[in-house]
C-alpha cells in the first residue's frame, strides 16, 4: 500500500511540475508589461524572402542576414484601401525605431496586373513617403513562403530570426508598436490616441468588377471578353451594381468602350473608393452623380467639380459622406478606355 501511495505522489508531483512549466511557457507571451501582447505561443523560424522581382529603397535583403535586428514584414499592395490605412503607422514606426534596431520590409504582393509595374509601385512609395525597403513579390513567391493569405499582414521577427507575433488586417496598432518596443528593449509602452474603427458591419462589402470575382452584378446575361452594349435595370437592389452602354468585361476589370458608358452601384457606407486606371496616353475624365445629383457636398478627396481625372492606376476616393448612409452612385466615362477594377468602402 505504501508503495502505491509513493507512486501516486510521484505522479502528482510530475503532473504539477508539467502544469507549472506549461503555465510559464504561456506566460512568456502574456499581456503583462514585460512580455509580448498576444505573442505566438509557438514561435517559428521566419521564412526567407524569395523570388523578388525588384527592390525599392535598398539592395536585396534576406532574413538570415538580419539576425540581431528586429524585423517587421508588411505584406501590402498599393491599391488596397486597408493597406493604405496602415501606412501612416508603419512609416511612423520606421522613423521612430530604425536607429534603435528595427528593420521594416514592405513585401508588395500585387492583387491586380498593373500593380506588378515597377514604376507604378515607385510612384506609390513616393506618394506615401515610404522610406523603408519595399520588395516587389510579383509572383507571390514570398507570400507563399510565409503561407500568407491577407492584405495587409504583419509578421514581427525577433533578433534570433523567429516569428513571434502576427496580425492580419487593420488595427492593433498600439499592440504591435508595444511589441516592437518590447523586442527592442524599450519597455515603456507607447502612447497613442484611441484607434478609430474603419469597420461598419452594415456597409457594402468589397465589390470586384472583373468576371473572376464579380458578385451582385444586376445586368442581363452577356458574353465576357467581348464588347457588349448593356442596358441597366430600372432599379438596383442594395449592394448591386450595373452597367449601361458599351463595356468589355475581363478577368480583373471592366473597360468602357464608348463615351457615355455608365457604371452604377447601390451602396451603404460613409466613403466609397474605386480602383481605376487607363492605358491611354491621355487622362480620362468621369462624371459622378450621387442619387441623381452632381457630387459636390459629399465628394471624396479625388473629386473636383463632380468629376475625377484618371491618369494613373490607383485607388480613387469618390464619396465622403458625413455619416454612413445608402446611396446610388453613377460614374459616366467621358471617353472610351476607362478601366475599373473594384469598389471598396469605409468610414
Amino acid at each position: 500500500m505504501q508503495k502505491l501511495i509513493n507512486l501516486l505522489c510521484q505522479f502528482l508531483l510530475i503532473t504539477l511540475c508539467f502544469n507549472i512549466a506549461e503555465s510559464n511557457a504561456k506566460n512568456l507571451f502574456s499581456t503583462s508589461e514585460n512580455k509580448l501582447q498576444d505573442g505566438l505561443y509557438d514561435p517559428y523560424v521566419a521564412p526567407e524572402i524569395i523570388g523578388i522581382n525588384s527592390w525599392i529603397n535598398s539592395q536585396p535583403l534576406k532574413i538570415s542576414q538580419l539576425k540581431g535586428k528586429i524585423v517587421l514584414i508588411d505584406f501590402w499592395t498599393y491599391s488596397c484601401i486597408n493597406c493604405l490605412r496602415t501606412l501612416p503607422y508603419i512609416t511612423k514606426w520606421d522613423q521612430d525605431y530604425r536607429d534603435k534596431g528595427l528593420v521594416i520590409i514592405g513585401i508588395h504582393a500585387p492583387e491586380f496586373e498593373f500593380e506588378k509595374n515597377l514604376e507604378n509601385v515607385k510612384k506609390a512609395v513616393s506618394k506615401y513617403n515610404i522610406k523603408y525597403s519595399v520588395a516587389l513579390d510579383n509572383n507571390l513567391a514570398t507570400w507563399t513562403s510565409f503561407q500568407n493569405h491577407f492584405w495587409p499582414a504583419h509578421y514581427l521577427i525577433d533578433k534570433n530570426g523567429q516569428v513571434v507575433y502576427t496580425h492580419f488586417g487593420e488595427g492593433n496598432y498600439q499592440q504591435t508598436e508595444n511589441n516592437i518596443r518590447q523586442l527592442l528593449g524599450l519597455n515603456k509602452k507607447s502612447e497613442q490616441k484611441a484607434e478609430e474603427s474603419t469597420l461598419n458591419y452594415n456597409q457594402t462589402p468589397e465589390t470586384y468588377l472583373g468576371y473572376l470575382r464579380a458578385a451582385n452584378f444586376a445586368n442581363e446575361q452577356h458574353k465576357i471578353e467581348n464588347d457588349y452594349n448593356f442596358t441597366a435595370p430600372k432599379n438596383l437592389d442594395r449592394n448591386d451594381w450595373s452597367l449601361n452602354g458599351k463595356w468589355k468585361i475581363e478577368k480583373e476589370r471592366i473597360i468602357a468602350k464608348e463615351a457615355g458608358a455608365k457604371l452604377q452601384i447601390n451602396f451603404t457606407s460613409k466613403k466609397v473608393f474605386l480602383v481605376l486606371g487607363t492605358k491611354s496616353a491621355k487622362s480620362i475624365k468621369a462624371e459622378l452623380k450621387l442619387n441623381g445629383q452632381n457630387l459636390y457636398n459629399n465628394a471624396g478627396k479625388d473629386v473636383t467639380q463632380s468629376s475625377i481625372t484618371v491618369k494613373n492606376y490607383a485607388l480613387y476616393e469618390l464619396v465622403n459622406q458625413h455619416q454612413s448612409s445608402s446611396g446610388l452612385l453613377e460614374i459616366t466615362a467621358q471617353n472610351s478606355g476607362l478601366e475599373a477594377y473594384a469598389f471598396t468602402f469605409g468610414n
